[in-house]
């Protein structure tokens, strides 16, 4: 049988031809009971990408098969896919995003708490919780251990009754908080704006939601929109009274606040709190967010 290196977890193993010039990598880590397909023009443009940019990729794409396979879903994969994969809202980054990932992946494969789930080869299986290395899982495993929503006994693990009911959460998408948003800017920098910090906020794990006058609907006023929220992110540069009164039911209510404001916007010496994040781009927006986030997972509330 025809054997070829697996670009995404570099281990050797059977490939199958497939229709369309598609070869199919069969049993590799990535997808360890199971198999996917990439086109082999694909496959090579991937394999030219810059060392650098192969390290980026690579391991949130064995992830990103690992669990499309462990759902039974038949991936074929292309490389514009590959290389969309660090903005995906389906790529956790996290600790926090990564711990649901390993939660959910234990409550799929165990019908009860307190059921062992055996990790084979757990060296090779980091790419469950979407890390960059089996370092970074360890630290999931032990924060998880330390919540009292697992327990690990070498290549064993089994869920607490606590950690089923995150679990549970995780898998039904439920474990995803709510960021609500408060400020705009005008035009397509709004949409330029919203472009890039959406999709990071679903990478940490929460549901963004846009705060307005008349709220998201006819039912739900922006008070009642803050009352179930579990961060806010008010954003100083326009001119929306929305993001004052955002700003002051968080601190007043004690949910985690982050205050933005991009450089020049003359609404911003307006706030009487403590100095937001100061951004130029929405790029440089999304690298300060996502160091506020920290890779320690988590948000306090303002002043704690």
């Amino acid at each position: 049988m025809i054997t070829k290196r697996c670009l995404f977890c570099d281990t050797i193993v059977p490939v199958k031809s497939g229709a369309g010039n598609k070869e199919r990598f069969v049993g590799c880590d990535c997808a360890p009971a199971a198999e996917y397909s990439i086109g082999s023009e694909h496959y090579e443009r991937l394999a030219s990408l810059p060392y650098p940019r192969q390290r980026e990729l690579f391991p949130l794409a064995s992830a990103y098969i690992r669990e499309a396979t462990v759902l039974g879903r038949e991936l074929s994969l292309t490389a514009d896919e590959v290389e969309s994969l660090p903005s995906s809202p389906d790529v956790p980054l996290t600790i926090e995003a990564k711990c649901a990932k390993l939660l959910a992946y234990l409550r799929r494969q165990s019908s009860a708490p307190g059921e062992p789930v055996i990790l084979h080869r757990l060296s090779r299986s980091y790419n469950l919780t979407y890390s960059q290395n089996l370092q970074e899982m360890v630290y999931v495993i032990e924060r998880l251990r330390d919540e009292d929503l697992l327990e690990r006994t070498g290549s064993v693990f089994t869920l607490t009754a606590k950690g089923w009911e995150q679990a549970e959460l995780a898998v039904s998408g439920g474990h995803q908080k709510i960021c609500v948003i408060a400020g705009d800017k005008p035009g397509e920098e709004q949409a330029e704006w919203i472009g890039y910090v959406l999709p990071l906020l679903q990478q940490c794990g929460y549901v963004p939601r846009l705060l307005s006058r008349e709220g998201e609907s006819a039912t739900e006023q922006p008070l009642e929109l803050l009352n179930r929220a579990d961060l806010v992110l008010a954003e100083l540069s326009g001119s929306s009274a929305e993001v004052y009164l955002a700003a002051g039911y968080a601190l007043a209510a004690n949910i985690p606040l982050l205050w933005t404001a991009q450089e020049g916007a003359e609404a911003a010496p307006h706030w009487a709190g403590p100095a937001p994040l100061r951004w130029s781009t929405p790029e440089e927006l999304s690298t300060l967010l996502l160091q506020r986030f920290g890779q320690q997972g988590g948000l306090r509330p303002t002043g704690s």
